[in-house]
């Protein structure tokens, strides 16, 4: 008999599934287990039963994994930022390169390539340099954290946590949290909210750089008649936190849950804050701004910058196009290896920092330009290159900007990504022209479901 909803079951939990869940096979069918992990046997509670799988919840563990540990946070198993803080780090990192390897070969079916063995973080406690907080309003008050781990079947957002702790990022962090939620819930003004489009407090945003500098952003409802009481916050952290490098406030008037910031309506100190990358002998500088995409752990994007300078073999002649480059991170990283750096990106706002960083560095081999990679014009635009580094957003890259890549036919594609099975899928459109030849999994999020993967293609 097939399993239904409610059915409890007994099973052998054998590996990791991207985004955390546990799987086992009862009857021959896969069954994902929230908070089950490689070793356990658990009896679990089917909550979602489909022809093929089945997705259930962690009731018991009648037999713990040799790799269980003790989690370390306080709020693990309530916040929903840490699914595998229980799961040994080295077991972490070998389940997230198996997904990677698994991806390439069943979605990507790719075959006789090299898999890399992973690169671990350097740091796997404390390791964050951004942390994006969530106001919330509830019939109880304000509340500003971290949303709660929703239950194994249910959809829409969860509650927002009050977390007291976190040991991804630095403990300076958490006392200015608490500082913002005392002074938010003092202003007597409500958190956003969303579904009524009503409310004022809407994100919370800090940035720590490996050079000790630090950014508060403060995000809220575009209401001009309260902007002083942002205004009152940023005194109040400059005052206690005098080692504060920048407070920005900026407003945001769409409904939409991103953590970004639209108009700049107040700010202290600079206008932006200083990151390094580094790698063996490699340092690299960037201009950091309020909104920017940049990797969250700094070590970690050393070990990911410095897995891209090696697949890539550079021998400094190389014309390198940066696509989706953002502030020019990547390209920066690589520009004393190649004869030029060319970056296209859609923001503005990053192609100015990445223009800025490259001054920083004192390089003179990089350019950056603003167009959208949906235009057929623009894909047209773009200069013929040797090696192509792509590292787009985690749904991957468009068919049409496939079609346009296999059209430009650089020798190699450095493709970084965040989502294995994007990655996979991207490989496949691609090899009509490219063979898939490394990979390696860089694990940036230690404790959580996480993982970036390098892959090097080449021209068959």
């Amino acid at each position: 008999m097939p399993l239904q909803k409610d059915d409890v079951i007994e099973c052998s939990i054998e590996s990791l599934a991207f985004g955390g869940r546990g799987v086992a096979h009862v009857d021959g069918m896969a069954v994902f287990v929230a908070g089950g992990l490689p070793g356990d046997t658990v009896t679990a509670r089917v909550v979602k039963a489909k022809k093929r799988f089945a997705e259930a919840e962690l009731e018991t563990v009648v037999t713990p994994s040799s790799n269980r540990v003790e989690p370390k946070c306080p709020h693990f198993g309530v916040c929903g930022g840490c699914a595998i803080q229980d799961l040994d780090y080295a077991e972490q990192v070998a389940q997230k390169a198996a997904q990677v390897e698994n991806a390439l070969k069943r979605i990507g079916k790719a075959e006789g390539f090299t898999m890399d063995p992973p690169a671990s973080s350097p740091s796997i406690w404390n390791y964050r340099n951004k942390m994006e907080f969530v106001f919330e309003q509830r019939d109880d008050g304000l509340h500003l954290g971290l949303r709660t781990d929703s239950p194994a079947g249910e959809k829409g957002l969860s509650p927002v946590l009050d977390v007291e702790e976190c040991r991804l990022c630095a403990d300076r962090d958490m006392e200015i949290l608490r500082t913002v939620r005392e002074f938010a819930r003092a202003s007597g003004l409500p958190a956003y909210d969303p579904s009524e489009d009503e409310g004022f407090w809407r994100h919370l945003v800090i940035r720590r750089t490996a050079l000790n500098e630090s950014m508060v952003h403060i995000i809220t409802a575009e209401t001009p008649r309260y902007y002083d009481r942002a205004e009152g916050l940023g005194e109040t952290l400059a005052d206690r936190f005098p080692e504060l490098t920048s407070f920005v406030h900026s407003s945001r008037a769409r409904r939409s849950l991103a953590a970004t910031g639209e108009k700049v309506v107040f700010r202290l100190g600079t206008k932006t804050v200083e990151e390094m990358v580094e790698h063996g002998d490699r340092q690299a500088r960037y201009h950091i701004a309020p909104n920017a995409f940049f990797q969250t752990n700094t070590g970690g994007a050393g070990e990911l910058f410095g897995t891209i300078r090696e697949f890539g073999g550079f021998t400094g002649n190389e014309t390198l196009l940066d696509l989706y480059c953002g502030c020019g991170a990547i390209g920066i990283f690589l520009a004393d290896k190649v004869a030029r750096v060319v970056g296209v990106e859609i923001s503005e706002e990053a192609v100015s920092k990445a223009w800025s960083s490259a001054k920083l560095n004192g390089l003179e081999n990089c350019e950056f330009t603003a167009a959208t990679l949906d235009s057929p014009a623009a894909l047209k635009a773009l200069p013929k290159t040797d090696v192509l580094v792509i590292d787009p957003p985690r749904a991957g890259i468009h068919e049409s900007t496939a079609k346009t890549i296999l059209g430009l036919s650089p020798k190699k594609i450095l493709a970084v990504s965040c989502d294995p099975s994007t990655l996979a899928r991207d490989v496949q459109r691609l090899s009509e022209k490219y063979e898939l030849k490394r990979a390696r999994a860089v694990d940036m999020f230690p404790h959580t479901h996480h993982i970036e993967t390098v892959a090097l293609l080449e021209l068959r």
